[in-house]
Parts: structure tokens; C-alpha cells; sequence
């Protein structure tokens, strides 16, 4: 099964370029513009990698950092 990755950030021009290269490198990926919606995709399954903007509209990378660690180590 090829590993998923959580990809975060709010210019769709960087998503693209990261899900292209992650895609390229037998990389599934799920893809987030701010901490509410990658919290949703956390909720509902398990990621194997987290790529994140450090600054987002509704809060920052840091943030989400944190929170992974917390609930899914």
C-alpha cells in the first residue's frame, strides 16, 4: 500500500508542485488550505507524513504540528 501524506498550505501554486512531486515518488495525497480542513482530514484518517506552510489563514504550521503529536504519534 503506498504511503499518504497530508499536504497544508494556502497557495493552491505550491500544493500543485508538492502533490505533483509526492505523486511522482508513489505518494498518495490529501490536500489541505487551512488547519480546520487538515483537522477534518486528520480526523478521518491516518497519514504517513505531514507537509505544512508555516503561516495559514486561520492559525500556523506550528499549530498543526502539535497537534499531530498529541493524538497521533
Amino acid at each position: 500500500m503506498k504511503p499518504v501524506a497530508l499536504i497544508v498550505d494556502d497557495e493552491p501554486d505550491i500544493l500543485e508542485l508538492l502533490d505533483i512531486t509526492l505523486s511522482r515518488m508513489e505518494i498518495d495525497t490529501k490536500k489541505a488550505t487551512d488547519l480546520a480542513q487538515a483537522r477534518t482530514l486528520l480526523s478521518k484518517q491516518a497519514f504517513d507524513l505531514c507537509l505544512t506552510d508555516m503561516r495559514l489563514p486561520d492559525g500556523n504550521g506550528i499549530d498543526l504540528v502539535k497537534l499531530i503529536s498529541q493524538n497521533h504519534p
